[in-house]
């Protein structure tokens, strides 16, 4: 018995509409797993690390805003932590108009501020890193001459690390009583020979 034409073309119709196996897709969903359970820890480790750059980034801009501020207004500006010495809590950025060296809304100028830092970065202080610092509090300040000055009179130059709270990475932010900031890797191999920025050595 002869199929006719248009047996043969519905024929062939079916044919070319078959879809997956149960087993075709469940092989492609293995893969998929596994794949994805190979990229998931890289991802992981990238997304800390971004978190941690930012971090630091952050805290230099505000070094940097606070400093142009200082010299625009010839005022002291300062960047301080919100949460009562704990840089975890964020910090704030303001001029300070009376020049009692303490933030008051009512009579300073708020520039910016940047809030609680994320659960996987924490503010470190250590050896080479005094967490911008007189001893007692924390705080940066610059004059209008751009110069980082302690609420004393007195120069000095000040670091603060941000370390991941997973990981041994951390970045290290920098300043010197000329007001020139920087931001390294003190796990760096490239850095070693950068004495601020060895983890160990003193500011």
């Amino acid at each position: 018995m002869t199929m006719s034409t248009p047996n043969r073309r519905a024929h062939r119709c079916v044919v070319a509409q078959r879809g997956f196996t149960l087993i075709e897709i469940l092989v492609t969903f293995a893969v998929m797993a596994i794949l994805l359970g190979l990229a998931a820890p890289s991802f992981i480790a990238f997304q800390r690390n971004s978190e941690l750059t930012s971090t630091a980034n952050s805290f230099l801009s505000a070094l940097s805003v606070a400093r142009a501020e200082a010299m625009k207004r010839q005022l002291n500006a300062l960047v301080v932590p919100i949460r009562d010495n704990d840089w975890s809590g964020g910090w704030r950025v303001y001029v300070d108009v009376n020049g009692n060296s303490s933030y008051e809304a009512s009579a300073d100028i708020l520039v910016t501020e940047q809030r609680e830092l994320p659960a996987t970065v924490l503010p470190s202080i250590g050896p080479g890193a005094d967490g911008f610092s007189d001893g007692s509090h924390l705080y940066a300040m610059f004059v209008g001459s751009g110069f980082m000055r302690l609420a004393n009179g007195s120069f000095k130059s000040s670091a603060l690390d941000f370390k991941s709270s997973y990981t041994d990475e951390r970045r290290r932010i920098i300043a010197n009583p000329a007001g020139r900031l920087r931001v390294c890797n003190p796990g760096n191999a490239s850095h070693a020979a950068d004495p601020g920025c060895n983890a160990t050595d003193p500011i």
